[in-house]
């Protein structure tokens, strides 16, 4: 009884993100649509889902997933890879958070209160680093 929640499965996001490299924008698709409407759209492009730097074209009667992320390429490139760069400038159209630094925040009337008793004490309570001696191992001449 216990495992319950770990067999009901999150709702499915009903969008899937697709990012056009030659006007640097980001259409959210509503799903499910098939690969062969949107590229009607765009003439010479294809569709390729996001998952590593392998660049793989989909079927026309394909159906775009929820929560991913697709991009539009030009079908010369499609069964290619992509580069570092356009990696960089498909996270930057993304608008994806760089990672959040963990911690407390103090407050400037806060800080203020600290006085000067504590920071001179402050050396006596830090832990002292382990550092290894090492000996040297002597052969014996024979």
């Amino acid at each position: 009884m216990g495992n319950m929640s770990s067999c009901i499965h999150p709702p499915q996001p009903d969008t899937a993100k697709l990012v056009d490299l030659r006007r640097k924008t980001v259409r959210r698709v509503v799903v499910p649509a098939a690969a062969a409407e949107l590229m009607i759209e765009d003439p010479g492009y294809v569709i390729s889902p996001l998952n590593g730097f392998r660049l793989s074209a989909m079927k026309a009667d394909e159906s775009l997933a929820g929560g991913r992320v697709y991009v539009l390429v030009p079908v010369c490139r499609a069964n290619g890879k992509l580069s570092e760069s356009d990696m960089v400038e498909i996270e930057s159209i993304c608008g994806k958070k760089g990672r959040r630094r963990c911690g407390s925040k103090v407050v400037p009337e806060v800080s203020g209160d600290c006085g000067g008793g504590f920071v001179g004490n402050l050396n006596q309570y830090r832990v002292r680093q382990w550092k290894p001696a090492l000996e040297p191992i002597y052969e014996r001449m024979e």
